[in-house]
């Protein structure tokens, strides 16, 4: 079976009638709301004439400078209105003053990174650039729930300053002065900032309740360590499979530990009312929902064995200052990739339904590379100067027009897409940046070119497109 259809199909469905009345369908809705609202009132007006119709059209455009290059879109101004300043509460533009390793903005204020920096609110915190960092993350999340007034300092953790690395016994972050007292280490800070700030209390005034959050606080670094691990051994090549069902297991007992501490009250939170043993815990179960399902094809939010984790993740959610603080996950799979190299595409298939539409979206893919090759690089739009309907080059045969670079380059996608349907893997990223860009731009187009059941079963459509996704994820 060919998977893509060849050049005479096109009419073929341009002379479907059923195609022609719903691209007209379409045409109709396209219009701008706001004129085809206007132009309908003129309709039904009993002295309405075509040019009334027409004076309406053009009206609503009045005043609107259109770029015909990039359609009815909005202009830089009006965006912004539309959008509001409610949103950019606390966002900050940065001025670094070319200084490398330090981002342009930021989500609350931010002093210069100096040593002689001072703040007139009671709390300077120092942490990481990015907002990666697990424990700097702790920190923030208890200043934001307790309301305290603070001021940031950013740290570079690629290049620390001497004066930082002096200042901080442990050079780590985060650490924070509190009325100009330095205190470092995450729980030490959190503890002080316990002192002076309790209102609200991140601990309860029960003795015995408080000695319960101590121990589940405890507990955090049990589950960290063992999800780590656990991740760890999945990224290894599976030389001993006895380690990593070992890793996996004691990973799962950490979550059963968490489970059935969640199961001792009726609230959502770790010891029944929020407070320091979830902002101890959440940086950590945070980035395991979000690594485990890509490293490990393991779901802790909505897993039928985790009812009460599932829980507390939304109640977590449900808290605007964990809104402000906690990342999404891309980016902390975009992190783990960073740091530990594993692709971004990580997902064997899960039973034999899914890998038969794998196998069988990789054989037609091998067996119909050359077409799927040449019709990407003719409709795509990857070629400057090409045109996308006819497949011509500046007239020239499109054999000898396209570059090799180009046809390399889909080619290098196409393998890394069909890798993925096989193993799970896309395999190794190209190193030319260039060729990485037009690669996701391949499979960007591909992923809504192939049809079912013109081209492939349902299964194996549902397959490609899922793995053309999840390799234009891994492209950068």
């Amino acid at each position: 079976m060919q998977m893509m259809p060849h050049r005479h199909s096109q009419p073929l469905l341009n002379a479907c009638s059923g195609c022609i009345a719903f691209r007209q369908a379409i045409a109709r809705t396209a219009r701008p709301l706001c004129a085809r609202a206007r132009v309908q009132r003129a309709r039904v007006t009993a002295s309405a004439t075509k040019e009334d119709v027409q004076d309406v059209q053009e009206s609503s455009n009045a005043g609107r400078k259109i770029d015909p290059n990039a359609g009815d879109l909005m202009s830089w101004e009006e965006i912004g209105e539309r959008a509001g300043t409610d949103v950019l509460q606390g966002y900050q533009m940065l001025d670094h003053a070319g200084r490398t390793g330090q981002p342009r903005t930021a989500p609350t204020r931010v002093l210069p990174t100096d040593e002689s920096t001072t703040t007139d609110r009671p709390v300077l915190l120092y942490r990481d650039t990015n907002g990666w960092c697990p424990f700097c993350e702790r920190v923030w999340l208890a200043l934001e729930e307790k309301n305290i007034p603070y001021d940031t300092v950013l740290i570079n953790l690629q290049d620390k300053p001497e004066w930082f690395k002096k200042m901080v016994p442990t050079q780590l972050v985060p650490a924070v002065k509190i009325n100009g007292e330095l205190v470092y280490e995450s729980y030490d800070i959190m503890l002080e900032l316990e002192k002076h700030f309790d209102d609200p209390p991140m601990l309860p005034s029960n003795s015995e309740l408080r000695e319960e959050v101590e121990e589940v606080c405890k507990q955090a670094s049990a589950v960290s360590s063992a999800g780590y691990k656990y991740l760890a051994s999945r990224m290894k090549d599976k030389e001993d499979e006895n380690a990593e069902q070992a890793a996996q297991d004691a990973f799962l007992l950490q979550l059963d530990e968490v489970e059935g501490q969640l199961s001792k009250h009726s609230g959502p939170y770790l010891v029944g009312d929020f407070g320091l043993a979830d902002i101890v815990h959440c940086s950590a179960m945070e980035r395991f929902a979000a690594n485990m399902p890509v490293v490990a094809g393991l779901e802790l939010r909505g897993n039928p064995r985790y009812p009460k984790i599932s829980r507390w993740y939304s109640a977590m959610d449900s808290r605007p200052a964990y809104q402000k603080v906690k990342s999404d996950d891309m980016t902390l799979n975009l992190v783990i990739r960073k740091v530990f190299g594993i692709p971004m595409a990580f997902s064997p298939a899960i039973d034999d339904f899914t890998q038969r539409g794998r196998n069988e979206a990789a054989a037609k893919l091998s067996k119909n590379k050359e077409v799927v090759r040449a019709d990407i690089v003719r409709r795509s739009g990857i070629l400057r100067g090409h045109d996308s309907t006819t497949g011509s080059s500046n007239g020239q045969d499109q054999a000898t027009s396209v570059p090799k670079a180009v046809q390399d380059a889909v080619d290098h996608a196409m393998r890394r897409l069909a890798n993925y349907l096989l193993l799970g893997n896309p395999g190794p990223r190209n190193e030319d940046a260039e060729a990485r860009a037009i690669g996701a731009a391949a499979l960007a187009y591909f992923r809504n070119r192939a049809s079912a059941p013109r081209d492939l079963s349902a299964n194996a459509c549902n397959e490609l497109r899922e793995a053309c996704l999840a390799v234009v994820k891994d492209s950068y």
